[in-house]
C-alpha cells in the first residue's frame, strides 16, 4: 500500500476524533523540569505531537503497572476468587519504535506458552500509534544497533515518520486500517519528496553504527566465555536502586500476594526483579544464588542470551533508561562491546571497566 501523509493540522484533528473511541489516550506530555513522561490526556489534554528524546519511563507502564489488582477474593476459606477484568480501551500514541519493540516482545512472553488472561486482554484493547526516530534518543542510546530503531518494523498500527509540514503515515495492522478508513479526508498521498526526506533517517543511522551479532554474543555467553572479572566488576558497581528493572521496557517478573482483610480481600500482581538478593529464595531459605554479581548478571543473561534462545531476539532494545539511571555507571552498551573480547586471557583488568573509564 502506498504511504500516506498527514499534515500537523490535521493531526489534531485525528487525535481529537481517537479520544471519542477510547478510555485512555496515552499520550507523551512535558512535566516538572520537563521530563517527557507518558499520562492519559483524553480530557486533561497536552499532548506532544511530536518530541525529541524519549519517555523517562516507557508506556509498559500502563499495561504491568507496578501494582494492579487480579481477583477478588470473596472467600479465602471457600476458595472464592472473581477475577478483575480491565476492559478499558486504551490508544497509544507517540510510541517510539524501541517501545513498540519491547512491547511485542513482552506480549510474546505474557501469551506464548502460558497466556496471562489479563495482560493478553490489556494488549487485544489497545492501540499503538508509533512515531520513528529522526535522531538518536540520547548519546547513549543504541536502538539501531539492537534493530529496534529508528523506524518500527511490526507491533505498530500506525506509524508516524515526522517530515516538513507533516508525517508520513505506514500502516501496520487492520486496526490501523480502521483509523484511516474512518478519518479518510484527513489523509493524502505521501509525495515522492516526503518518502524521500524520510528515507534519509535511516541512512544516517546506517552511517552512524552497525548491527550487533547478537546471536554471537548470546552463544558467548551460553558457553560462560565471559570473564569473571567482568561479573565481578558489575557486581561491585551495582547498588541494587532497582532503577534499571524498574525502567527496562521488557522487565517481565513479578510476584503475586493475597491483601486480606478477615475472610475476604484482593490478589495483587507487582513488579518484582532478578536483582534482589530475595527473588529466587527458596522454601527453608535455601538461596541458589547468594552472590551479589550473580544477581545483577541474571539481568544480563535474559535480556542477551535467555530470551534469543527462547524468542530468536534479545529483549534489550537500547533504550539506554538503564544507563541513563544506573548510579554505579553499568553500561549494557559496554557490556556488550566488552564481550566481544571475552578471549581475553584470565588476570588482565576487566575489559568493562575499561570501557566505563571514559563516560
Amino acid at each position: 500500500m502506498n504511504r500516506l501523509f498527514i499534515t500537523k493540522e490535521n493531526l489534531r484533528e485525528l487525535i481529537k476524533s481517537l479520544k471519542k473511541d477510547c478510555d485512555e489516550f496515552i499520550a507523551p506530555k512535558k512535566e516538572h523540569l520537563d521530563d517527557i513522561i507518558f499520562s492519559d490526556t483524553k480530557y486533561s489534554g497536552g499532548e506532544i505531537l511530536d518530541y525529541d528524546g524519549n519517555s523517562i519511563v516507557s508506556p509498559r507502564a500502563f499495561l504491568l503497572p507496578q501494582t494492579e489488582e487480579l481477583f477478588e477474593i470473596k472467600s479465602a476459606r471457600n476458595s472464592n476468587f472473581v477475577p478483575i477484568e480491565d476492559k478499558k480501551k486504551r490508544i497509544f500514541y507517540g510510541v517510539r519504535p524501541c517501545d513498540i519493540k519491547a512491547i511485542t516482545l513482552m506480549a510474546d512472553f505474557f501469551t506464548d506458552k502460558f497466556v496471562d488472561a489479563f495482560y493478553k486482554q490489556k494488549i487485544e484493547r489497545s492501540t499503538f500509534i508509533a512515531i520513528a526516530c529522526l535522531r538518536r534518543c540520547s548519546k547513549k542510546s543504541f536502538c539501531y544497533e539492537m534493530d529496534a530503531g529508528p523506524i518500527a518494523k511490526n507491533g505498530f498500527d500506525l506509524e508516524l515518520t515526522p517530515v516538513s509540514m507533516g508525517h508520513l503515515v505506514d500502516i501496520g495492522s487492520k486496526k490501523g486500517s480502521r483509523i484511516l478508513k474512518k478519518n479518510n479526508k484527513l489523509f493524502t498521498k505521501g509525495s515522492p519528496e516526503a518518502i524521500k526526506e524520510a528515507g534519509v533517517i535511516l541512512k544516517g543511522f546506517r552511517e552512524a553504527a552497525k548491527r550487533a551479532d547478537y546471536k554471537k554474543l548470546a552463544r558467548t555467553m551460553s558457553q560462560n566465555k565471559v570473564k569473571e572479572s567482568i561479573w565481578d566488576d558489575i557486581g561491585l558497581r551495582c547498588v541494587v536502586c532497582s532503577g534499571c528493572i524498574t525502567l527496562c521496557p521488557t522487565c517481565s517478573c513479578f510476584s503475586v500476594m493475597d491483601r486480606l482483610y478477615g475472610d475476604r480481600g484482593v490478589r495483587m500482581r507487582y513488579c518484582d526483579g532478578c536483582v534482589y538478593a530475595g527473588f529466587t529464595k527458596m522454601a527453608g531459605g535455601s538461596a541458589p544464588f547468594p552472590n551479589h554479581k550473580d544477581h545483577i548478571r541474571r539481568f544480563f543473561e535474559h535480556k542477551l542470551n535467555i530470551d534469543v534462545e527462547r524468542y530468536g531476539m534479545p529483549s534489550c532494545v537500547g533504550c539506554a533508561r538503564c544507563i541513563e539511571t544506573c548510579p554505579g555507571n553499568i553500561d549494557i552498551k559496554k557490556f556488550i562491546e566488552a564481550t566481544a573480547k571475552a578471549t581475553e586471557t584470565v588476570g588482565q583488568v576487566s575489559s568493562f571497566a575499561k570501557a566505563t573509564e571514559d563516560r
